[in-house]
């Protein structure tokens, strides 16, 4: 799914300094007529993800109301439009790719302790991990001298890695991401 972001002077939220902000989909900002450089209103929706809430003041430079791109921003596929989201359908778009990737070793799937987002990514640009099985395979030994990688972190990936090797077949069927195979279901599988 592909979700617009707004991109946000640093303001103090909540505890936090916020510079991007969901705008859910192309309905939500057509709603609030939201255009480039407008001056907005932002909360935390759930007190964790910042939304823009409303238009404040239009900009003079942008008055139109913004406008998703037609094609993904990551591959240049067309979206498809699936009632209000947006949608790559590429299976071989990067960015769909590392998303995979990072859903898979999220906390709520094989939680996969200190392979992160960010490490994904880092992971991913360099080509070292491009796969599930990438994951498994990779030698984290090369992350030694990379910025943001001591010996303390690689060993802490080397068993996070390890300790999702024990978990519940129905675990790694829901965190392989198939449509429609959520927990549930695939504990009923």
């Amino acid at each position: 799914r592909v979700t617009p972001v707004a991109l946000l002077k640093p303001v103090a939220l909540s505890g936090s300094t916020v510079t991007r902000a969901t705008l859910h989909n192309q309905d939500y900002i057509d709603m609030l007529e939201l255009g480039i450089g407008d001056l907005v209103s932002i909360s935390k929706r759930g007190d964790v993800i910042p939304a823009v809430d409303d238009v404040l003041e239009k900009s003079e430079m942008h008055p139109s109301v913004y406008k998703l791109p037609g094609r993904c921003p990551f591959c240049e596929t067309p979206l498809a439009r699936e009632g209000a989201h947006h949608f790559c359908n590429n299976e071989e778009c990067p960015e769909r790719r590392r998303r995979a990737l990072s859903y898979f070793c999220a906390k709520e799937q094989m939680d996969i302790e200190t392979l992160g987002e960010k490490t994904i990514a880092f992971l991913f640009e360099k080509g070292w991990v491009r796969t599930i099985p990438d994951i498994y395979s990779f030698d984290y030994g090369r992350l030694e001298g990379e910025e943001g990688f001591k010996e303390k972190k690689i060993a802490r990936i080397r068993a996070g890695v390890a300790a999702s090797k024990d978990r519940p077949f129905a675990r790694v069927l829901a965190a392989l991401g198939f449509e429609g195979v959520a927990t549930a279901v695939a504990a009923d599988l």
